[in-house]
């Protein structure tokens, strides 16, 4: 499919989305996807895309922004904690071994958090443009599957599980493929921590 202007670069998105996560929906000149079982806790997240004014009028660049949310109706006094863990997060994927794209955040008027990543399209190379686009969405995905059961964790019980001890996590269960297996070993994991952290303000 030729890719001539924004309208069709919208609707060659569309495609990707609905062949990645197998469904994609516009709403209000917004592209949406419900991505499902994510992680070992098999949870979901929805994924929005929509182009957005360039930041100065002089260069008018459209710039594609992909909002995620991840979780929503977090608990008030769970938000320091969870605060603290996005932080660690933002930096394994900005400095440390899992370098993504984006960046964790926690949005306080509607209790959500979310992955957000905004993209600059230059509308004379559009077809170049749209497999940066592409390449992100597989990405994306690869980033949700890693960290969504931090995120899960996280909003349940922040205090019992830090980014150190879940990237240890990653590392253990590479090389296991069953999905129970993966599941108890994350829980033991968040258990080792919760004792270990009990024990030491004894």
């Amino acid at each position: 499919m030729a890719i001539n202007s924004i309208s069709d670069f919208e609707a060659a998105l569309r495609e990707s989305m609905e062949t990645l996560f197998g469904n994609c929906r516009t709403y209000e000149d917004v592209l949406r996807s419900v991505c499902t079982h994510l992680g070992v806790s098999d949870t979901g997240a929805i994924i929005e895309a929509a182009f957005e004014a360039g930041f100065n009028p002089d260069a008018p660049y459209p710039v594609l922004h992909f909002h995620t949310t991840l979780a929503q109706k977090i608990d008030e006094e769970k938000i320091p904690g969870i605060l603290k863990g996005i932080n660690e997060l933002n930096t394994v994927i900005s400095a440390g071994a899992f370098p993504s794209f984006g960046c964790f955040g926690f949005y306080a008027p509607l209790s959500q958090i979310y992955l957000s990543y905004r993209m600059p399209v230059n509308p004379e190379v559009l077809e170049a443009e749209f497999e940066n686009a592409r390449f992100y969405l597989g990405s994306l995905y690869e980033e949700l599957d890693l960290f969504t059961d931090f995120i899960m964790f996280l909003c349940n019980d922040p205090e019992n599980l830090t980014i150190d001890a879940y990237m240890d996590y990653l590392d253990t269960i590479a090389d296991l493929d069953n999905i129970e297996a993966r599941l108890e070993f994350l829980e033991k994991v968040v258990g080792e921590y919760g004792k270990d952290q009990n024990e030491e303000g004894e």
